[in-house]
């Protein structure tokens, strides 16, 4: 028996979730009356090297492209007679997770070709994103050699425009390469394909955005449970942690202050959203559907218009949703405690940097002190808080990063950032698009790429990652890099080897009381006085010494404590209350950092 279409998922897509992309267009050609079948290459190769082992390799460092390394001698045939550059050597932690991994890549292919052609598909469907092009390929390439009739399109945001062009002229046994938004104009080529109409089609099909976000349909996810039953235990009984949603695509910032380093939209930063009632009935189907209760929700950034329009409707119920979104950061309070009261329990708010000059540098349109504000607030409502620091931004100086690093001690109750890592050039963003206007030279592919690719390829076109010439105060100081770098490794530690350090007001047999474990407290409790909770109250927004009538002895000794910090000419309360909703702590679902 032949069904009309396969849909495949390759490593090293995430196995914590649902790849989002594929359970969309499943379903949307399923509506269409056809045989749809997804294979989960990325859960076999997973469930076959161990989950640590894979999820070290999805997680790796982006400019390693480990993972497009592992499929290299696959990905072209037996034989290849193209000439390609010769790799770089790998660091001996990556090394290690290559090793632990390549033995089992060749009888993943095996198995996972073997399945494609028991189906007898029509039409072959590829997903493509972040380090999956090379085993896209490979599996592409045995697939064509064993059913040339096999009709076969790779797709996803590693086919974007110029991406598409440029892959297809070396991978000849791919016919056809899908450029955008695909949710309607896929299907429609699966359905003239399928209805022999599929002639003359071009080889890269370009997709407009789609404008009317309620004509996506909801997802089907019933292939990776399938999958997951069908491998038993091998992989971990808490899989999926979270079941992927979006409501929303583009970026409403972006549109109108495109962040200069970020290239996530591409050509498509043109903000759509659905509308609130949609968005709830789809998260309600797919609770009932599947009995899972938390959702990553994959948008850029959530709808502004959901302040007012759904997540008061969810914090009505008895029953909500846990729910992970990535927001912009200049947040208040009762913002984030209407999310926490509707179910948000994680986001990503895009913090990057707690120096207000570099945040002025990538037109994120927040301050040090709101990012501070918002990382304090979060942590007395219970909400975790998913962020990196970026450093290596044209215009930076020293003293923006010396001044952070000094000020880590006090923050240290706040969450901390999950790394300190630099700048790497994305393709879309303006960085990419417009170098000279930043001061960047002879921007060109990140190195990992060359010898994954042949090269006649135009990598130009192919990479995602660039790097280009300039130079700064801090990448010229390596001590002051080092210095910030230990500071926040320090202040991981406080969070990874005990309890998370605490600064918070907290009611003790009926009286204010201070509590203080970081690292710097001089006394871990002490009674609060009533003015000093009023100061510290004026000061949870940030305020200049010479707006406050605070006594200043008070003030002083506020400050002497690192109840209050300043910075940037700022005084800033950084205490903790005790939660208004205390969020249970959940497995981390947050989508990838394009850094």
């Amino acid at each position: 028996m032949s069904i009309d279409l396969c849909l495949v998922v390759p490593p090293f897509a995430q196995v914590e979730t649902p790849t989002l992309g594929v359970a969309i267009l499943a379903a949307a050609c399923r509506a269409r009356g056809m045989t749809v079948a997804v294979v989960h290459a990325n859960l076999m190769l997973a469930a076959h090297t161990g989950y640590p082992a894979y999820r070290d390799v999805a997680n790796s460092n982006t400019a390693s492209l480990v993972g497009e390394r592992l499929f290299l001698p696959h990905a072209y045939g037996p034989g290849s007679s193209r000439e390609f550059d010769p790799l770089a050597p790998l660091s001996a932690p990556l090394q290690a997770q290559h090793d632990a991994v390549a033995p089992a890549v060749a009888p993943l292919l095996d198995a996972v070709c073997a399945q494609i052609l028991a189906f007898r598909p029509r039409l072959l469907g590829i997903s493509s994103s972040y380090q999956q092009t090379l085993a896209g390929s490979a599996i592409a390439y045995r697939i064509k050699a064993a059913a040339p009739a096999t009709r076969i399109v790779f797709g996803g945001p590693n086919a974007s425009a110029p991406m598409g062009e440029a892959l297809a002229e070396i991978f000849p046994w791919i016919d056809h390469f899908f450029s955008g938004e695909a949710d309607i104009v896929f299907p429609d080529f699966c359905a003239s394909v399928l209805g022999e109409n599929g002639y003359g089609l071009p080889r890269v099909i370009h997709c407009p955005p789609l404008m009317d976000m309620r004509s996506s349909p909801a997802p089907d996810f019933s292939d990776y449970f399938a999958d997951l039953r069908a491998l038993g235990g091998a992989l971990p009984a808490t899989l999926p942690e979270a079941l992927p949603v979006e409501t929303s695509r583009g970026c409403w910032w972006g549109a109108k202050n495109h962040c200069t380093f970020c290239g996530l939209n591409g050509a498509t930063m043109m903000f759509r959203d659905k509308p609130a009632a949609t968005a709830l009935d789809q998260i309600d189907a797919l609770e009932h559907r599947w009995g899972i209760g938390r959702f990553a929700v994959a948008d850029n950034i959530m709808p502004r218009s959901y302040l007012t329009e759904l997540l008061p409707r969810l914090a009505e119920r008895d029953h909500r949703p846990a729910l992970f979104y990535e927001v912009k950061a200049n947040l208040n309070y009762d913002q984030l405690a209407l999310m926490a009261r509707a179910g948000i329990d994680r986001i990503q708010p895009g913090i990057e940097s707690l120096s207000s000059p570099v945040l002025k540098l990538m037109r994120k349109g927040t301050s040090a002190q709101r990012n501070i504000a918002l990382l304090r607030d979060c942590r007395s409502l219970g909400i975790r808080v998913t962020w990196n620091y970026l450093f290596g931004f044209p215009g930076e100086a020293t003293a923006h990063y010396a001044t952070v690093a000094s000020l880590i001690p006090a923050i240290e109750h706040l969450e901390p950032p999950n790394d300190f890592s630099p700048l790497i050039v994305d393709r879309f963003s303006p960085y990419h698009a417009t170098p000279a206007a930043f001061g960047i030279e002879g921007v060109e592919p990140i190195a990992a790429y060359r010898g994954l690719f042949p090269c006649a390829a135009r990598l130009d076109a192919i990479a995602y990652h660039f790097r280009g010439r300039y130079t700064t105060e801090l990448l010229d100081d390596p001590d002051t890099r080092l210095a910030m770098g230990r500071a926040i490794g320090i202040w991981r530690l406080q969070w990874i080897t005990r309890a998370a350090p605490e600064l918070k007001i907290a009611t003790e047999d009926g009286a204010q009381v201070l509590i203080d474990t970081r690292q710097i407290a001089t006394t871990a409790c002490i009674p609060l006085p009533p003015e000093w909770d009023l100061s510290l109250r004026l000061l949870e927004r940030p305020r200049a010494r010479c707006d406050l009538g605070v006594e200043g002895a008070m003030l002083d000794a506020l400050i002497e404590r690192h109840c209050v910090i300043e910075h940037e000419g700022l005084l800033l309360s950084v205490v903790t209350r005790e939660p208004v909703v205390q969020a249970a702590e959940r497995p981390a679902y947050a989508k990838r950092s394009a850094a």
